[in-house]
């Protein structure tokens, strides 16, 4: 693969390929064998051919319309695409010809005043083409909890700590400070910037309680009522309880970290600050401080907890660190710690890089924030390296495209995704959601109710309507009668296309639910180590639940490894999952699966190459359905234990608990054209390896019929085709 970084990248990449040697991997066979490339032409040339050429990809452009300036500093990375696409990235850098050292904080003056007026040159006017110099320090903010961050002296309430707004060419240095946000509101909102970098900052909430690990002490209800539970928090952490809980996950106290065997012990209530399950306990105050705080009848809704099983309660989901929007924006060296929310969120624009950034505990704390990092409406250019996020209670990293149902009729929507109601007289007309910004030029994906890709039409004027109501977009075409009565789904690929991303040697750990969510095209995933996350390591969708997608397609995972051990299969983990959820959850994991033909390949055109699956258990950690052309190259699946406990199939594991069959390291279900080749896997040389307990079998019922693709993979043939193994 060719890509140009920064020196400081090169150098870490260097470093990351000393260990990738220490950790067994065989570099000297890598690329496949030989291959210069991760593309079709080099591992696959059949594959050119039996990729769908009518793709929502070749509507979204693989190369960035900023331009690079190299002596300017902007970071640039190329790399090549399965189908052999140059793919370009650009993050432009601040052109700056001043510096301003700001001045030491003065006596008496406090953090909000200190912070928002350095940003400024004169009331309203933010800095411009300087460098801004904070002196190391630690600047705390004294908004008392739920003043909505008021002002003393204007007593007016400001819903954010920091702020600069409309900024260009700005580096904000910290120079290793530290800023610590007390109420619940926004941190830093980096509102509508252009080229900005904030650098050398470390960002927390140290005094709030974030969450505690508590112990199931008694369960009530039923399943057809719901289920309820009683919890007891300790005396170290019962004083400073808050009145509500956002929600409750397995714990494993003696690991600390997510229990990895019970993910779906899991239950989300709300932000914890405006929604949540109240949380009262039935000790006095005085009580506490000995006995701890018993909070009872806590609603659980279908998940039974267990009498003696430990939990987290994460307090909070509310607030980001640093909100962002605008074009080519930089954290660089950036620390969050203690977080009440996501550690950041970027939206409306252009030009992404994450760079040397640490997510992490505070001391004694069992997590680091109460949120994940959301993308939205972002056209691309999105990198992140080099950077470290543990510890989170929601996904790492979710950028998508949104994706809106149109109904010829008005129906009840039960799912988070945009279902607006499309009228067939004026075809060329579509309502679009307020909060998704379009404009005349962008283009619109047309797919159908499956999410199969139908066409585009240019938006040639976006109005608002005098009552208030969602923007309406005049199209460059009608939509055709067939998807007009049937209903149909649409995607902005141009504002929102989410298009040209890398992830190059960052560290994914013990975070709920998923590390990285990739439903967008044009991206690599290189050099990362993935462990701990609950439900998938690398999650590689559509959702028409959630209104997310349009699916990944031309998309490069390599060196990367993959920890799996610890895992219960029986839970749906993968540690790759590449599929389509479904809007009405038909089985365990909201997958769409077809019975007597494939689903629409949603994800398609992925190279997995020169990846390492660990695994301690015998049974599926990748997963492959809804879609077309995936290859899995030069990679390896080991089983971390084959000793004596795996003599008998069935056999229990080191912990005590029932593995089951010993299955395949691959489930594959509607796909087409999947191959592998110069793989290594532990299913080859262990006996008795079947598909007997296959995780597939929960698909639909009655269960599909399962059979081995050996010595690699479980498939349904009914929904599968042209599947090859080479073992060269």
């Amino acid at each position: 693969m060719n890509i140009n970084i920064t020196t400081d990248s090169m150098r870490f990449a260097r470093i990351s390929t000393a260990a990738l040697l220490l950790l067994g991997f065989d570099l000297s066979a890598s690329h496949a064998q030989g291959c210069s490339s991760y593309t079709f032409e080099c591992l696959r040339p059949e594959f050119q051919e039996s990729q769908i050429k009518q793709a929502y990809a070749e509507h979204e452009s693989p190369t960035t319309p900023a331009r690079y300036d190299a002596a300017n500093g902007d970071y640039l990375a190329e790399f090549t695409s399965p189908s052999g696409k140059l793919v370009k990235i650009v993050v432009k850098a601040p052109v700056t010809d001043q510096e301003y050292d700001v001045p030491r904080i003065r006596p008496g003056e406090t953090a909000y005043e200190y912070l928002n007026n350095a940003l400024y040159a004169s009331p309203n006017v933010a800095r411009h083409g300087a460098v801004v110099n904070f002196p190391k320090d630690v600047y705390n903010f004294d908004f008392p909890l739920f003043s909505n961050c008021t002002s003393a002296t204007d007593h007016q309430p400001k819903y954010v700590h920091w702020q600069v707004a409309g900024a260009s060419d700005l580096v904000i240095d910290g120079h290793g400070s530290t800023v610590n946000f007390s109420d619940f509101c926004l941190g830093l909102n980096l509102a509508t910037v252009n080229r900005v970098t904030l650098r050398n900052f470390t960002f927390a909430w140290p005094n709030i309680r974030i969450a505690s690990v508590a112990t199931i002490v008694a369960v009530g209800g039923n399943g057809t009522t719901g289920y309820t539970y009683d919890v007891k928090i300790p005396a170290a952490e019962a004083i400073d309880v808050p009145k509500r809980v956002a929600g409750t996950t397995a714990w494993d106290r003696s690991a600390n970290h997510w229990d990895l065997h019970n993910p779906n012990d899991d239950v989300s209530y709300g932000d914890g600050v405006t929604s949540g399950a109240p949380l009262q306990c039935v000790e006095t105050p005085e009580e506490r401080k000995s006995s701890g705080c018993t909070a009872k009848n806590i609603p659980s809704y279908g998940v039974q907890f267990k009498v003696g099983e430990s939990v987290l309660l994460h307090y909070y989901s509310f607030a980001t660190a640093i909100s962002a929007s605008g074009n080519d924006i930089t954290f660089d060296h950036i620390t969050f710690k203690n977080l009440i929310g996501s550690d950041f969120t970027y939206t409306q624009g252009r030009g992404l890089r994450v760079t040397h950034v640490v997510l992490t505990r505070m001391k004694d704390q069992p997590i680091s924030s109460g949120g994940g990092s959301l993308l939205t409406n972002v056209s691309g250019d999105v990198v992140f390296d080099n950077s470290s996020f543990s510890y989170q209670a929601d996904d790492a990293f979710d950028m998508n495209t949104t994706i809106v149902r149109f109904t010829p009729a008005a129906v009840v929507n039960n799912t988070p995704m945009n279902t607006l109601t499309f009228d067939l007289s004026t075809p060329t007309l579509l309502p679009w959601p307020g909060a998704n910004l379009v404009q005349a030029g962008d283009v619109i994906g047309l797919f159908d109710n499956g999410l199969l890709f139908q066409g585009v039409a240019k938006v040639e004027s976006v109005s608002s309507p005098a009552n208030g109501g969602n923007p309406v977009l005049t199209l460059d075409r009608a939509v055709s009668s067939d998807l007009g009565q049937t209903g149909f789904i649409a995607g902005d690929l141009s504002a929102s296309a989410g298009a040209r991303y890398l992830f190059s040697n960052n560290v994914f750990a013990f975070n709920r639910a998923r590390a990285l969510l990739l439903q967008t095209p044009y991206g690599w995933v290189n050099e990362n180590r993935f462990v701990g996350q609950t439900l998938k390591q690398v999650y590689v969708l559509a959702s028409r639940y959630w209104g997310e997608g349009p699916g990944a397609q031309e998309l490069v995972l390599s060196k990367n490894q993959f920890d799996a051990v610890g895992h219960d299969y029986k839970s749906g983990f993968f540690a790759l999952d590449i599929m389509a959820e479904a809007a009405n959850f038909p089985n365990f994991q909201d997958e769409v699966a077809d019975t007597d033909s494939a689903a629409a390949p949603v994800n398609q055109n992925i190279i997995v190459a020169d990846n390492m699956f660990t695994t301690d258990r015998p049974r599926a950690v990748v997963n492959v359905s809804s879609a077309n052309n995936v290859i899995f190259a030069n990679s390896s699946f080991n089983l971390k234990e084959q000793s004596a406990q795996f003599n008998a199939p069935g056999a229990a594991s080191s912990d005590g608990n029932e593995d089951g069959p010993r299955q395949f390291p691959v489930a594959i279900h509607d796909a087409s054209n999947i191959f592998f080749g110069n793989i290594d896997t532990y299913s080859s040389g262990l006996p008795d390896t079947s598909c007997a307990d296959s995780i597939m079998l929960q698909l639909s019922d009655p269960p599909p019929k399962i059979f081995p693709f050996a010595p690699i993979a479980c498939k349904i043939p009914a929904t599968t085709s042209d599947l090859v193994f080479d073992r060269h």
